[in-house]
């Protein structure tokens, strides 16, 4: 096994605990463990919650696809054959040394792991868990908001992955400019921790932050379980993970500012085109 196969191996592993415990402050009437295994058995019984997941794992399909295709690299040469270059400069010249200030204000290891937990650990989480927490209270707009919110911060931010490649912050600072400013504190842990996590994250694909944008809209529809010690966790997590995305050298304050845009907004949508499930029995 490769240290990259571990190392995704050991990710597994942590997000299992960390689903269950954030299952189990939203209903800590049961236990997380069978609340999961009911939710999960009765998906695979009903034709309806198997398109839900179906639908859901859709969009981690046509991420893996447009990233090992090769797409992504071809529609960036396109734009650097065009213009001459990606618009990562465009992004720097716009906000300059913000990022390498969070940095140098903030950089300790023990904060360090915490970020890297949360970026790569919680962040793939929050639509399980959100799924979960809604199917084990029989909201059938809770699943519809969840879905409908995931689908529409892709469907939003994949045109700017094509037609508007933004590199992470610590590639710009290292490649382009010959400086440590803003370093990928990931390699900190090990540098195998962003070679497993790349599989699913393009070099380019920083504007608007998915991360940001699906955490905003995550934790908004949180509020509506009616569970406030979960939401405030899952909100907690959401502010948490915008800025590990900064502290970690990976995106742009720009890139967080139009991601939390696209979040309300897939959120505000999500809610409005869920309306018609409000009534309906599980």
């Amino acid at each position: 096994m490769s240290g990259t196969q571990l190392v995704q191996v050991v990710e597994m592993a942590l997000m299992v605990p960390t689903t269950l415990l954030l299952l189990w402050i939203a209903v800590p009437e049961v236990a997380p463990w069978r609340a999961a295994w009911e939710s999960l058995c009765g998906a695979f019984r009903s034709p309806r919650r198997v398109l839900y997941l179906a639908a859901g794992c859709s969009i981690l399909a046509v991420n893996y696809l447009y990233l090992h295709l090769g797409l992504d690299e071809r529609f960036t040469g396109w734009v650097v054959e065009s213009r001459g270059r990606d618009y990562t400069s465009s992004i720097h010249s716009l906000e300059g040394e913000a990022v390498a200030g969070i940095q140098s204000a903030l950089a300790w290891l023990p904060l360090t792991w915490f970020f890297a937990y949360v970026y790569v650990i919680v962040f793939p989480c929050f639509v399980f868990v959100a799924m979960l927490v809604f199917d084990r209270l029989r909201s059938k707009r809770g699943l519809a908001m969840v879905l409908i919110g995931y689908f529409l911060n892709y469907l939003v931010e994949l045109p700017f992955f094509v037609v508007f490649p933004v590199r992470e912050t610590f590639h710009f600072y290292q490649h382009d400019l010959g400086s440590q400013g803003v370093r990928l504190l990931l390699d900190d842990i090990s540098p195998v921790v962003m070679e497993a996590y790349r599989a699913m994250s393009g070099l380019d694909n920083c504007f608007p932050s998915f991360h940001t944008s699906l955490g905003v809209t995550m934790a908004l529809v949180s509020w509506h379980t009616g569970r406030r010690s979960f939401a405030l966790v899952m909100t907690g997590f959401g502010l948490a993970n915008a800025l590990a995305t900064l502290y970690l050298g990976i995106h742009w304050v720009s890139d967080v500012a139009a991601g939390a845009a696209v979040g309300v907004l897939a959120y505000v949508f999500a809610r409005w085109l869920s309306r018609r499930w409000a009534q309906e029995p599980q």
